[in-house]
Order: C-alpha cells, then structure tokens, then sequence
C-alpha cells in the first residue's frame, strides 16, 4: 500500500512539473502582439526600398551601424 500512495505522489508531482515548465515556455516566448514587428516588409536593397517609400509616399527608415551585432568590437 505504501508503494501506491508512493506511485501516486510523483504521478501528482510529474503533472504539477508538467504545468509549470508549460507556464515557464509560455512566459518566456513572445506573445502576438510582441510578434508584430514581423510584418513589417523589410527590404535589404538599398534603392528597391527607396523606390518603394518614393512610390507609397513614405519615409525610409535605415538601421546603419559599425561593428559586430553583438556589440564585440
């Protein structure tokens, strides 16, 4: 008998772990509206993209930096 209520006791812990590493995983990866800057089309042609602003009527954003993305130089 003290076997089953053993048994018992990590299937109960097991389940609880199981939520929890489910909660931590949902906590931690982006939810949609963090997502959002995906949709944003980006371009990596220079003259393509200003074409495009040019024709819509919109401004060019640029991000121009120097040295590693990392912040390592």
């Amino acid at each position: 008998m003290p076997t089953l209520w053993l048994a018992l006791s990590l299937v109960a812990v097991r389940v609880d772990v199981d939520r929890w590493i489910d909660w931590r995983v949902r906590a931690v990866l982006p939810s949609p509206t963090e997502e959002r800057w995906r949709e944003i089309p980006w371009h990596d042609d220079l003259l393509r993209a200003r074409r495009e602003a040019l024709a819509r009527g919109k401004p060019l954003f640029m991000w121009i930096m120097n040295g590693s993305p990392l912040g390592c130089t």
